[in-house]
């Protein structure tokens, strides 16, 4: 399988970075072909301009993040969660490659939407300071949104959303815990 990792957190010693790049191994490991967005290392813009109504004067790196995209049969991305959000430099990245013609398209009598990206799969893996309950139970939350605003308005189904919250918790936020959630996102490697 052809595999897109998107580690969207700008810190390359995060967990979420350490988390990234064991399953990067553990899908090379399994046989995979791995490709790699790193937010914390890639030189990239991630400020939408003009909105789409005009391209911006370097369009390089987001069309080589679609040629990985169309290339790729599942993505998996790994981020924390700040603000009740993606950090900025991935939300960017979601709105200079997600584009229209490229991941869906409107027809314009109708006004209906064609999923250009249908047939991939992805996993969203993220972290956060609050409880996990909190992304579990709330309408509107970031699973919820990663799921039916984004990947599926692209046609693009979610397999697996899994959220590794109270990281800032003392008593509940220890390393074997951790260990656990990584091992965890790798099991969905194994089918």
């Amino acid at each position: 399988m052809k595999i897109l990792v998107v580690q969207g957190n700008p810190n390359p010693e995060s967990f979420t970075h350490a988390n990234a790049m064991n399953y990067v191994d553990v899908a090379k490991q399994n046989g995979n072909q791995v490709s790699i967005i790193d937010l914390s290392q890639d030189n990239f813009d991630p400020v939408l301009r003009y909105g789409y109504h005009k391209h911006m004067d370097d369009e390089s790196y987001p069309k080589y993040v679609q040629d990985l995209i169309t290339k790729a049969d599942h993505i998996a991305f790994f981020f924390p969660v700040w603000w009740s959000a993606e950090p900025s430099v991935l939300k960017g990245l979601i709105d200079r490659t997600l584009t229209p013609r490229f991941a869906y398209s409107r027809d314009n009598e109708t006004g209906k939407i064609k999923k250009l990206l249908t047939g991939k799969t992805a996993d969203v893996f993220i972290t956060s300071h609050a409880p996990t309950i909190f992304y579990k139970s709330i309408f509107g939350n970031v699973i919820f949104r990663w799921k039916n605003m984004i990947l599926n308005y692209c046609g693009i189904k979610m397999q697996h959303g899994f959220v590794l919250g109270k990281m800032d918790d003392p008593k509940k936020d220890t390393a074997q815990r951790r260990q656990k959630y990584m091992q965890k996102c790798a099991n969905t490697l194994i089918k």
